[in-house]
């Protein structure tokens, strides 16, 4: 039975309730938490593209839809349906109370609270991994929290929020994370919403680099999540088992797509990585969400050493539609071939989580 399980490697469930006041721009996450601002505005992001970077108004507007539901249950089973019975879930807690985007309306001690009660609720689809933030006091004692807290099963890990992956406060973390076999999961893309919102100057001193005023906040936070920024942390860490989500995201699919041997793009970066840590992994989440990177995908999967590095995610619900995520995983499901698709939703992933 466990080889014909599904893994989806990166979903979110967290809520409306998790999210910064000011992580919307516009002012959108304020006027979403009433009714009268949340028919407007979900109306005005699926009428007028007014954002720019890749179709972001269509990721807002799924991001009300499905932020909105409540409770993370509500959310999670959403997600369910569209999934045969035997899918398991990596759940993925966000914590963003230090990324300078205003009032969180609960405390993330409350998010993981919920998500440990679903994890025992659904011990057999959820697959919990906590966000980790060295910013945030709770750093100091990290290694006695996961001791105590043996239902976490993975560490989630956002360098855009304003850190270097070698950060000096995650150094006993990932010691520890080494030491049990706890994988960790670390965004790496690019473009990403979820990114530290303090001044320009603030954000270039926390890189550790002269301000910079031609690139855009998200641009300069990019610097954090880098690739190459994980290499010190792969090489002091060689038994760390860790995935760069996204596997570089759409915007380096597509440059990939273009000029394939283009050794600064992210895509490219990565899959050099791959062939050269035995323990790093990627996953295909949000990327692989427009089908025109299929085939590219299968070709790359013809190198034995990536085919054995990629994992399966489909990042709910940051999909651009709700019916996207049933159609994602069986289109993708149907172009690898049953092979493929099995190396990718089920042997990968269990190797990642040192399922044997």
């Amino acid at each position: 039975m466990e080889n014909n399980k599904i893994y989806n490697c990166h979903i979110h469930t967290f809520t409306e309730q998790d999210v910064p006041r000011d992580f919307l721009p516009l002012s959108l996450v304020r006027l979403l938490a009433t009714k009268t601002g949340y028919k407007f505005i979900t109306g005005l992001l699926k009428t007028f593209n007014f954002i720019s970077s890749e179709d972001q108004f269509k990721k807002y507007a799924q991001f009300a839809n499905i932020g909105k539901l409540g409770s993370q249950r509500e959310i999670f089973l959403n997600c369910v349906r569209y999934y045969p019975e035997n899918t398991r879930f990596i759940v993925l807690a966000v914590d963003m109370r230090y990324m300078n985007a205003g009032k969180i309306p609960r405390i993330y001690n409350e998010q993981l609270k919920e998500l440990e009660n679903l994890y025992y609720e659904y011990i057999e689809k959820i697959i919990p991994f906590v966000h980790i933030d060295p910013n945030s006091p709770e750093i100091n004692y990290i290694c006695d929290f996961l001791k105590e807290n043996p239902w976490i099963k993975g560490i989630k890990i956002y360098p855009p929020i304003g850190h270097y992956p070698m950060d000096n406060r995650l150094i006993s973390l990932y010691e520890y994370c080494e030491d049990y076999q706890i994988p960790i999961i670390a965004h790496c893309g690019p473009i990403s919403p979820t990114h530290n919102k303090s001044s320009k100057k603030d954000i270039c001193k926390l890189l550790n680099i002269p301000y910079n005023k031609k690139l855009s906040k998200m641009e300069l936070c990019a610097e954090f999540a880098s690739p190459d920024k994980w290499i010190k942390v792969l090489e002091r860490f060689p038994k760390l088992k860790i995935s760069l989500a996204h596997w570089g995201s759409e915007i380096s699919w597509q440059n990939y797509m273009e000029n394939p041997n283009d050794n600064y793009n992210w895509l490219y970066t990565i899959n050099e990585m791959l062939k050269i840590y035995p323990n790093l992994y990627t996953d295909v989440s949000f990327s692989l969400n427009n089908p025109e990177y299929f085939s590219v995908l299968k070709i790359l999967l013809l190198d034995e050493k990536i085919r054995q590095k990629v994992l399966f995610g489909s990042d709910y619900y940051m999909v651009q539609t709700a019916s996207s995520e049933k159609r994602f995983s069986m289109d993708l499901r149907a172009y690898l071939g049953e092979d493929l698709w099995k190396q990718i939703s089920n042997i990968n992933p269990k190797h990642f989580l040192n399922i044997l």
